[in-house]
């Protein structure tokens, strides 16, 4: 079984800083999941086949929800803690949940609108979505009306790769593509390629407070997307299935339970 450390070290180029975060363990939630995720007010929200579950700040069970749609391949959407997007490209349907997870609006089914494949959704500013197509390899920004606003160039063509993402998301007026085979991918709101970050194996973008995170042997690392400063987290526990990371909480999910961890102050 691995242990991970909780320690937690800022690198500015090659320099470490002098002061370390110290991290606490504050919540333990007996859940088997598939994965969770953090909004902004530190909800947790679990994915188990069939539903979605969310937790308070507190760990306190709020609210669920129960849908055959949500699967192992499900896509959960928690950037607009008002409007939670749940995604099942196998469906091609999107369901959109209010912050008590009840469904605000008719399911979207993206092949009735003419698709033939859509396998990633994301929120986007202005109550508008980005989709990928996999088809023509594009990224697709819709509007709150889900019409189309921009496409992106060819993604392949134009990078002269096989290209595969996994994931997207939308954080401070910046898109981001994740393909573990070649990695993050980043463009401006319009669409346009701007630059390619060269970490390979992330499957699930998660960017906080300019920084990405991902899991590199055992370790979650923090890229400064501004400086390129490297942070990383190692937390100790029991091996993990999957992390998540919000302002000055990490959550990982075990086998059978959900830790919490917060910064101390």
């Amino acid at each position: 079984m691995r242990f991970i450390a909780l320690i937690i070290l800022f690198a500015f180029s090659s320099n470490l800083s002098s002061q370390d975060k110290e991290w606490k363990l504050v919540q333990s939630l007996g859940q088997s999941v598939q994965h969770c995720k953090l909004d902004q007010l530190n909800n947790l929200y679990a994915v188990k086949k069939g539903e979605v579950l969310k937790f308070d700040d507190q760990g306190k069970e709020i609210s669920r929800f129960s849908n055959k749609l949500i699967g192992e391949d499900v896509h959960l959407d928690v950037t607009n803690p008002l409007k939670i997007l749940i995604y099942s490209p196998a469906q091609m349907k999107l369901i959109t949940l209010d912050s008590r997870l009840g469904e605000m609006n008719d399911r979207i089914n993206f092949f009735d609108r003419g698709y033939e494949q859509i396998s990633l959704v994301a929120t986007s500013h202005s109550n508008a979505l980005w989709i990928y197509d996999p088809i023509n390899f594009q990224l697709i920004r819709l509007t709150s009306k889900l019409e189309e606003e921009s496409r992106s160039l060819n993604i392949a063509q134009h990078l002269r790769l096989e290209f595969y993402p996994t994931d997207v998301i939308e954080v401070n007026s910046k898109v981001y593509l994740t393909d573990p085979m070649h990695g993050v991918f980043e463009f401006d709101v319009f669409g346009n390629y701007l630059r390619k970050i060269p970490i390979k194996g992330i499957e699930s973008l998660i960017v906080s407070d300019n920084r990405l995170f991902y899991e590199k042997d055992g370790v979650i690392e923090a890229l400064n997307l501004v400086d390129s400063s490297l942070r990383l987290l190692k937390i100790e526990g029991s091996k993990k299935n999957n992390f998540f990371v919000n302002r000055n909480r990490v959550v990982i999910t075990l086998p059978k339970k959900i830790n919490i961890y917060q910064a101390k102050a």
